[in-house]
């Protein structure tokens, strides 16, 4: 028996004649309107050519590559300047805490001065005051060295920052001298 196949219309014109099946879309076409499917497969194609080609274009671009360069260079800019100005203050600080000490040695060193001057003047000394004068004068000497004890800290990675650490017993504010006494100790 012979297998006779049903004609099948184009779905674009309803005609019967000459239809072929799309191998993609599964649908009946005429010659007229298969041409003109394939034309449309053709544009897609090239649309999607394109869509690749801007693509290529985009990934060559550095835009976004640039973008981030720039952000890492802010930072970069935004970190030094930090650290300029932390070390700026750092410098600061220490040269004020240098100052303030060597004012207040010389401050104590010249009432020992005075102390030994009134003293040879009224020739009223003894032994006591000479071992007083010169147990303030290796006090003092003591402090001047822990002055140079003085260790300046960067790369704490839990603390990322310049820091001065004072020798013990000094402090920002009483340069080790709080305890420092001349009254005389008649």
């Amino acid at each position: 028996m012979a297998n006779i196949r049903a004609k099948q219309h184009c779905v674009k014109c309803d005609n019967d004649a000459g239809t072929t099946v799309c191998g993609g879309c599964q649908q009946w076409l005429c010659n007229n309107h298969f041409a003109q499917h394939r034309e449309d497969l053709d544009e897609e194609l090239n649309r999607i050519d394109q869509k690749c080609y801007s693509f290529d274009e985009k990934i060559s671009e550095h835009s976004v590559m640039d973008a981030f360069h720039s952000r890492i260079n802010e930072w970069k800019s935004a970190s030094i300047k930090k650290i300029e100005d932390v070390t700026e203050q750092t410098r600061t600080d220490l040269d004020n805490y240098f100052n303030k000490s060597n004012t207040r040695f010389k401050e104590l060193l010249d009432k020992i001065k005075n102390e030994l001057a009134l003293s040879r003047g009224s020739n009223n000394y003894t032994e006591m005051e000479l071992e007083r004068w010169n147990d303030r004068l290796n006090k003092l000497q003591q402090l001047l060295e822990k002055l140079s004890a003085i260790t300046i800290v960067g790369d704490d990675p839990v603390q990322p920052r310049i820091r001065i650490i004072l020798p013990e017993g000094m402090s920002k504010y009483n340069y080790g001298l709080h305890n420092f006494s001349l009254k005389s100790q008649r």
